[in-house]
């Protein structure tokens, strides 16, 4: 987990430590509430319904104590009108709580116990390092950080001192950054192999020119953990986005560019197996994003301009690709009542693709101090186009474009009359899930030629979970085919070789969401070391998803999003109600060997869960690489729960052949209930006679 900024702590009673307090854990902690099918842009069954569940998320580690414990002085009371709170649990309890080396005075209380809100110095804003001292005990160290809401608990399973050390690897990108441990400078540089106590500690990398990079682990004792910290240069924003073609397929190859409002090209990428990229990090300022295909010998293209990127943001966009020769031009005006330009205005044509039940932004720029708009590579056909404007009610109209020529429109704007008054978006979801990185056991970049273009192996297993998905009529097989990712980077996913992403998705609370709101603001809060910061800007209304692509996901670690709405008049609306994703642990193939020899009567599998467990498992057997592709096995298994092999018993194979096997966990028994998804890397087995 990394955290991303904190400060004071306070909230309304405070019960003496070993009370019992007046209310329950709910006067701390949000419930993550159900993700419903009733989502616009799915209409299939009910995903499964998010239990009602408290943010006291447990690091990894077991320990314990016995004896007589210090009796902890009580927590100040604090402002009864903060909206942040934090509470401090240890096993044993009675541990003295530092902040940032010095003491509170404070002692943490039982894990378990109803959270006692403490008064901590913690600045909002600010990443603080939180030490828990307990004699006996290694020290616990971990990064926490305050925010203007939210609740943070911390969990702590203090280890004796009698544990001998573990190893940590620190890398980063770039490498030869600093590392500092636990609040010391190690003196050493990225790469950095440190013995350490096994316990919990806080990492913190740094070089010129970039933003520092946070990391709290646990390691366990007698064992070695890898962390990998990708460094975000400083006064940088990101922009990523999907890229859909004019039937609302998500084509893969896709050229992109992102350019300068001059034109100067300063980035260049390519779609994923799902439409998806991203660009590296860059300046805040507006930006043209470009993207070209080829299909079929005809070129496809698509445009999308005054792209905003602020420092520290994250900007969403999508793009919908049109044959070149089929394309024309929009010009127009947008002016008040009284005849008067509106400049920064933002224009958007809007695109019903058939095989969607969601509304595309197919074009989109913004109008210059005249008023004065221009869209090229507009599809020949009859368009709405729609303005807005903060402070004026959106307007669409329609536009008759032709191949090749130049169509003009005229658009008032009326100025809003009074307050609008919406409630958040409801219905939101979040779907977490891993993949590997590359094909086969080392046989990453060669394994390319048998998957028809696919690059990497994320693309690829991507693209078989998603096929899969959608053949049980899961809601994320459509949620996978919309959402924004990176291309192939180092994750801190461990071990190495796995990728990780949450996507989120909500109904809008407006039916038609052009004609009233400017866009979105998703949410994300760590139940154990932030609250709620601004994770992900939307400002496209009409879409309903997008996709959290970060460098600081931990399996088994649990995180919380919320959606809000952007008005017309540029008010936010409250949060939505929050809903959970936890990652569930990565998967090893244990055996059979890859490409090993094996007849069908002894054929069987077996697999292990990478730190930590998974709760259900299915092996699929398939006939060939294409066939994973489409999601289409051979055999597989049902539910597998409470053990990591199985055997085959499926019809006969043919001998002499080979087949390929994967291993899937999910957090649910039934698909269509599941949240949570791990994908194993897949391997080879040559059929031989018995």
């Amino acid at each position: 987990m990394t955290p991303v900024g904190v400060a004071l702590a306070t909230t309304k009673k405070i019960a003496p430590y070993g009370a019992p307090t007046n209310g329950n854990n709910n006067d701390f902690v949000g419930a993550a509430l159900a993700a419903t099918k009733g989502v616009r842009i799915i209409a299939m069954r009910i995903c499964a319904v998010f239990a009602v569940s408290v943010l006291t998320v447990a690091l990894f580690g077991c320990g314990g104590g016995n004896g007589i414990l210090p009796k902890p002085p009580q927590p100040p009371v604090g402002d009864e009108t903060s909206a942040f709170i934090v509470s401090v649990q240890s096993t044993p309890p009675g541990a003295e709580i530092f902040v940032d080396g010095r003491s509170t005075g404070l002692r943490s209380i039982l894990v378990g116990t109803n959270p006692i809100p403490f008064l901590l110095p913690l600045a909002e804003g600010q990443t603080h390092l939180l030490t828990l001292r307990f004699d006996g005990y290694h020290d616990w160290h971990q990064w926490i950080e305050r925010t203007s809401e939210g609740t943070v608990i911390v969990k702590a399973t203090l280890q004796p001192k009698n544990k001998p050390e573990g190893l940590l690897v620190v890398t980063s990108e770039p490498l030869g950054a600093k590392v500092i441990l636990d609040g010391t400078d190690t003196g050493k540089v990225t790469p950095a192999t440190i013995s350490v106590t096994p316990s919990c500690h806080a990492i913190k990398v740094e070089m010129d020119g970039f933003l520092p990079g946070y990391e709290t682990v646990f390691v366990p004792s007698g064992e070695q953990v890898e962390v990998h910290i990708p460094l975000q240069p400083k006064n940088t924003g990101i922009i990523s986005g999907v890229v859909y073609d004019r039937f609302g397929g998500t084509p893969s190859g896709a050229y992109l560019e992102l350019k300068t409002p001059q034109g100067e090209v300063i980035d260049r990428t390519r779609s994923t197996s799902f439409g998806l990229f991203r660009f590296r990090p860059v300046p805040p300022g507006n930006y043209t994003v470009t993207a070209e295909i080829e299909v079929e010998g005809v070129r496809e293209v698509g445009l999308v301009e005054n792209v905003a990127v602020k420092s520290g943001e994250r900007t969403f966009v999508s793009l919908v690709v049109f044959p070149a020769d089929l394309v024309g031009s929009v010009e127009g005006v947008v002016k008040d009542p009284d005849g008067k330009p509106i400049p920064n205005a933002q224009i958007a044509v809007l695109y019903y693709a058939a095989d969607l039940d969601f509304v595309l932004t197919s074009r989109r720029t913004l109008t210059d101090e005249r008023g004065r708009f221009r869209l090229d590579n507009v599809p020949a056909a009859t368009q709405v186009v729609v303005a807005r404007k903060q402070g004026y009610q959106a307007t669409q109209t329609q536009a008759i474009v032709r191949t090749g020529e130049q169509t003009f429109v005229e658009i008032v704007l009326q100025p809003l009359t009074g307050t609008q008054t919406l409630q958040p978006p409801t219905q939101v979801f979040a779907i977490s899930y891993i993949v590997p990185t590359d094909f086969l056991p080392n046989e990453g970049k060669g394994t390319k030629q048998w998957v028809g273009g696919i690059e990497s192996g994320a693309e690829f297993y991507r693209q078989v979970l998603a096929s899969l998905l959608r053949k049980r009529g899961h809601p994320a097989a459509q949620i996978f085919e919309r959402l924004a990712k990176s291309k192939r980077t180092p994750t801190r996913f461990f071990p190495e070789g796995f990728f990780g992403s949450v996507g989120i998705g909500w109904q809008p609370p407006l039916s038609i969401p052009s004609r009233g709101l400017l866009g979105y603001r998703v949410y994300r809060s760590i139940p154990t070391a932030s609250g709620w910061k601004l994770r992900l800007v939307v400002d496209e209304p009409e879409q309903t998803t997008a996709e959290d692509v970060a460098f600081d996901f931990s399996p088994g670690q649990t995180y919380r999003y919320a959606v809000t709405a952007i008005t017309l008049d540029g008010r936010e609306t409250a949060r939505s109600e929050p809903v959970s994703a936890t990652f569930l642990s990565p998967i090893r193939l244990v055996e059979p060997a890859d490409n090993a020899e094996v007849a069908q009567s002894q054929l069987q599998f077996r697999w292990t869960p990478v730190g930590g467990s998974v709760p259900f498992y299915f092996v699929q057997l398939y006939s060939s690489p294409e066939a994973m592709l489409i999601g289409n096995p051979v055999w597989s298994t049902a539910a597998i729960s409470g053990t990591t092999q199985a055997v085959y018993d499926g019809q006969p194979l043919l001998k002499g052949k080979t087949y390929w096997w994967l291993v899937i966990g999910t957090d649910e028994r039934d698909w269509l209930d599941a949240k949570a998804f791990t994908v194993s890397q897949a391997r080879r087995v040559v059929i031989v006679g018995d």
